[in-house]
C-alpha cells in the first residue's frame, strides 16, 4: 500500500507538470492586446513582478487578501486599460454595484479578480463583495449604446432600502424595462427571475468574501481576490461573455462613497446598479454609462486562441499626403498544444468609409509591415490589422483613424476642440460667433504634434467635454520657439483629467506652473452630494481685469437696462464640474467662481511668459455664462459675447479689433440656430433683442404653411430661449 501511495503522488506530480506546461501566462486584455508574465513563478508573485509601469516610470502596486494560495500554471490578465490613458474616480454608494463585461478569446480557467480603487473614503464604514456573472448578450449588443441609457431594475418590495434588487434573487417581481430596444438584461432569458433558464452565476463570494476597498496608487494596481477562495477555479469557452461585479456592502443610500478608476475613451460601456436611483430614488436600477471599468482578470489559458495583434502603430491626423507605414507585432501561441504560428496578416483600410482596401503585410520575425497609400487633404482614413493562424483563428486589431488635415493659409491660429468628436457643430461652432470676421483652422483629431503646431502663431485649445489627449509637452515646445507664440486653454477637466480629479499642487517643472502659472488646483468646487453637478455655480468677473472687465461692464448693462439682477451663472451642457485654482503672483486673476462651500475660487486667468508668450488659461467652458430669472422667463447669454473672456483673450493676442461699428452689431438682434438640429422630441430656439422690443417668433414648414406662433409679444432688452417640439410633426424640414 505504501508503495502504491508514493507511486500514485508521482503520477499526480508528472500530470501536472504536463498541465502546466500547456498554459500559458500572460496579461490579457479583452480587446486584443496581451502582455506576456513571468511563467515560472506562482500567480501572486507573477502579477506582482510583472513590468507594469506607467510612462512615467511609477511602480505598479498589486494588493491581495491574507490568503495562502498557491497556483501553477502561465496565467493572464484581462483588463481594457492602457497605461496613462486617462482616468476619472468614479464612485459608487451603499448597495451600488459596478459590473464591466469581458469577452473571452479561448478556453481558460479564471483564477483572480481585481479591481482598482481610486477612493476609499467610504471604506470605514462598509466594505465590497465581489462576483463573476455569465452574460447572455453578444459583444455588439453590448457595445451598442452611445449614451446612457436605463435598462431597468427588478422590484424588491420591502427591502430595507429602496424596493429594488440587482440580479433578482430578492425579486418580488419580474425585470422592469426601461429600455423598448432590451427587455431583458443580459443574465437572464426570461423576466420572471423564478423562470429563468440561463444560469448566471458564474462565482460569487457575496456572502463568503468581503473585502476592504483600499486605494491604490493609481491605474492598473489592482487588490485581487482568488477564486480558489472558494474552493474552485471557474472555467470559460472561447467566445463567453462574462462580468465582474462590484457590490457595495453599506447600508446607509447615498453614503460611504468608494471610488473606482474609470475610463470613457475605451468604447466598453460598463454598467451600473444605483439603488437609490442615478438621479432620483424613483429611477432605481442598472444604468449603462458610457465609462470602463478598471478591473481586471487573472486566468490560465488552456485552448488555442487566435493571433495576438500588438503595438500596432498609430497613426495621428497629418498634414502629409505621402504614404505612411503601418507596423505591428503579430505571434501566435497554441498552449493547448498542436501547431501554432502566423498563416496570414494584412492590413485593411477605408477611405471616407468606403469599401475596405486591403495591403498584405510583409514580416520580419513577428514583426509585419505595410503602407497605406497617400491620400489628398480632406481625406478621412480608417484602417487596422487582421490575421489568421495556421488552424484557421482570426482576430483583427481595434480599428484606428486619422485624417489629411485640410489646413486655411490665412488662418490667425487653430483652435483644438481636445475632447470632441467634430469639428464643427454646436457648440463648436458658437464659441467664437462675436468675432465673425475672424479666420481660423480647427482641429479635432486627437493629439497635436510639432507638425501642426509650428504652422500657427495663436492656439485655443478648447476641452469642455473632457481631454483625449494632453498637450503639453507640444505646446510648451512650440511656445518656447517663439517669443510671439500666445496660448489659451479653457475647460472644467482638464486639470482633474491629469491628476484623477484630486487636488494637486504644482511646482517648477509642472507645464501647470510654468504655462499656466497655477500653483495648486481644487477639484470640483461645486460639488459636495450627488446632484450637485447638476446645478450652476456663480461666477464673478473682475472689475478692471484685462480679461473679465468688459463683461462685467455688460452685465451691469443688462441688469440696469433690464431692471432685473439675477447673478451671473456657470452651467455646461455636461455636468457641472467647475474647478478652481491657485495662481503665481504674476498671473492677473480675471474670474472667480463661489464654491459649495462659500469660498471664492479663481477660474480665470491670465499673464506674459518672459519669453513673451501670452497665455490665458479658463475653468470652465467660455460658452456657459449667463444669467437668469427663477421664473426663467428673462435670460441673457453672456458666453457667446464679445465682452466674454475668451474673446477679450483674442483680442489681446493681437489677432482681432472689431471697429466701432462691428461692436455695436454684436448688441442687435440676433437668432441662433436650433440646439439640437435634428431634434427629437424638441429643440431650444434662443435669441437677443437689445431694447424693448415686440417679437414674434413662428414655425413654418418647407411650403411655407405657418406651424405655430412660439411668442408674439414685446419683451425687455435681453436673452430669452423658448423650446419648440411637437410630436405630432412629421419628419422634414422647418424654418423659424
Amino acid at each position: 500500500m505504501i508503495r502504491l501511495k508514493i507511486i500514485s503522488i508521482l503520477l499526480f506530480f508528472v500530470f501536472y507538470s504536463f498541465l502546466s506546461f500547456a498554459q500559458e501566462r500572460i496579461i490579457l486584455r479583452p480587446n486584443g492586446e496581451k502582455i506576456s508574465l513571468d511563467k515560472s513563478k506562482k500567480l501572486r508573485e507573477a502579477i506582482k513582478v510583472s513590468k507594469l509601469k506607467t510612462l512615467k516610470g511609477n511602480e505598479i502596486r498589486h494588493v491581495f487578501p491574507p490568503l495562502d494560495f498557491t497556483a501553477i500554471g502561465q496565467e493572464d490578465t484581462l483588463s481594457y486599460f492602457e497605461i496613462d490613458g486617462f482616468r476619472t474616480d468614479f464612485g459608487f454608494l451603499s448597495q451600488d454595484v459596478m459590473l464591466q463585461w469581458f469577452v473571452t478569446p479561448a478556453d481558460m480557467t479564471i483564477k483572480a479578480a481585481g479591481f482598482s480603487c481610486s477612493d476609499d473614503e467610504g471604506a470605514t464604514n462598509a466594505s465590497v463583495s465581489l462576483r463573476l456573472i455569465n452574460l447572455n448578450w453578444t459583444e455588439e449588443q453590448l457595445k451598442a449604446f452611445s449614451s446612457t441609457a436605463y435598462p431597468g431594475y427588478y422590484p424588491s418590495d420591502g427591502d430595507g432600502f429602496n424596493n429594488a434588487d440587482f440580479f433578482g434573487e430578492e425579486a418580488t417581481g419580474d425585470w422592469i424595462s426601461k429600455d423598448i430596444n432590451n427587455p431583458l438584461p443580459p443574465w437572464t432569458d426570461n423576466a420572471d427571475p423564478v423562470s429563468n433558464g440561463w444560469d448566471y452565476d458564474l462565482w460569487n463570494s457575496y456572502s463568503f468574501w468581503p473585502i476592504v476597498p483600499e486605494e491604490q496608487d493609481g491605474p492598473w494596481s489592482y487588490q485581487w481576490i482568488e477564486m480558489m477562495s472558494e474552493g474552485f477555479e471557474p472555467e470559460v469557452k472561447a467566445g463567453d461573455i462574462f462580468g465582474v461585479a462590484v457590490i457595495h456592502n453599506g447600508v446607509t443610500l447615498d453614503e460611504d462613497r468608494i471610488g473606482i478608476f474609470a475610463d470613457n475613451t475605451l468604447g466598453y460601456p460598463g454598467w451600473k446598479y444605483y439603488e437609490n436611483g442615478r438621479l432620483s430614488p424613483e429611477e432605481p436600477g442598472w444604468w449603462v454609462r458610457m465609462y470602463t471599468w478598471d478591473f481586471a482578470v487573472a486566468v490560465d489559458i488552456t485552448g488555442d486562441e487566435p493571433p495576438r495583434i500588438t503595438n500596432v502603430t498609430k497613426l495621428p491626423t497629418s498634414l502629409t499626403d505621402e504614404p505612411r507605414r503601418i507596423e505591428a507585432t503579430i505571434t501566435d501561441e497554441n498552449p493547448g498544444g498542436g501547431n501554432a504560428g502566423v498563416a496570414t496578416a494584412s492590413l485593411k483600410y477605408t477611405v471616407d468609409s468606403g469599401d475596405a482596401q486591403t495591403v498584405a503585410m510583409a514580416a520580419a520575425g513577428d514583426l509585419y509591415s505595410a503602407e497605406i497609400p497617400g491620400q489628398t487633404p480632406g481625406t478621412k482614413m480608417n484602417y487596422w490589422v487582421k490575421a489568421t493562424d495556421v488552424n484557421g483563428n482570426s482576430t483583427s486589431s481595434n480599428i484606428f483613424e486619422y485624417e489629411i488635415f485640410m489646413s486655411n493659409p490665412y488662418a490667425y491660429g487653430l483652435i483644438v476642440f481636445n475632447g470632441f468628436q467634430e469639428s464643427h457643430g454646436y457648440p463648436q461652432d458658437y464659441y467664437f460667433i462675436a468675432l465673425e470676421f475672424l479666420t481660423y483652422d480647427v482641429w479635432s483629431y486627437g493629439p497635436l504634434t510639432a507638425e501642426l503646431v509650428n504652422n500657427y502663431e495663436s492656439i485655443i485649445e478648447i476641452t469642455t467635454k473632457g481631454p483625449t489627449a494632453i498637450n503639453n509637452d507640444v505646446i510648451r515646445t512650440w511656445l518656447y520657439s517663439a517669443g510671439d507664440n500666445n496660448y489659451m486653454l479653457c475647460g472644467d477637466e482638464w486639470l482633474g483629467a491629469q491628476t484623477v480629479f484630486r487636488d494637486t499642487t504644482y511646482s517648477p517643472g509642472d507645464f501647470q506652473y510654468d504655462v499656466l502659472g497655477i500653483t495648486a488646483d481644487y477639484n470640483d468646487i461645486n460639488y459636495a452630494n450627488p446632484g450637485d453637478q447638476n446645478l450652476p455655480s456663480v461666477v464673478i468677473p473682475i472689475e478692471g481685469s484685462l480679461l473679465g472687465d468688459n463683461l462685467l461692464l455688460m452685465y451691469n448693462q443688462v441688469s440696469a437696462d433690464s431692471g432685473w439682477k439675477a447673478p451671473m451663472l456657470y452651467d455646461p451642457s455636461l455636468e457641472n464640474w467647475l474647478d478652481g485654482v491657485d495662481f503665481l503672483d504674476d498671473v492677473e486673476v480675471d474670474m472667480i467662481g463661489v464654491g459649495i462651500d462659500g469660498n471664492s475660487y479663481n477660474i480665470a486667468g491670465h499673464r506674459t511668459l518672459y519669453t513673451g508668450n501670452k497665455i490665458a488659461f479658463l475653468a470652465y467652458d467660455p460658452l456657459s455664462l449667463y444669467s437668469q430669472l427663477e421664473d426663467g422667463s428673462q435670460y441673457f447669454w453672456y458666453g457667446i459675447l464679445y465682452e466674454a473672456p475668451h474673446n477679450q483673450a483674442v483680442k489681446w493676442f493681437g489677432y482681432f479689433e472689431p471697429s466701432v461699428d462691428d461692436k455695436n452689431s454684436l448688441h442687435s438682434y440676433w437668432i441662433s440656430q436650433n440646439f439640437p438640429n435634428p431634434f427629437n422630441p424638441s429643440t431650444l430656439i434662443k435669441y437677443r433683442v437689445p431694447e424693448r422690443s415686440f417679437v414674434t417668433l413662428r414655425v413654418f414648414d418647407i411650403l411655407g404653411n405657418e406651424i405655430i406662433t412660439l411668442v408674439n409679444e414685446e419683451k425687455e432688452i435681453g436673452q430669452y430661449q423658448v423650446e419648440f417640439g411637437n410630436k405630432n410633426l412629421s419628419s422634414g424640414v422647418y424654418f423659424y
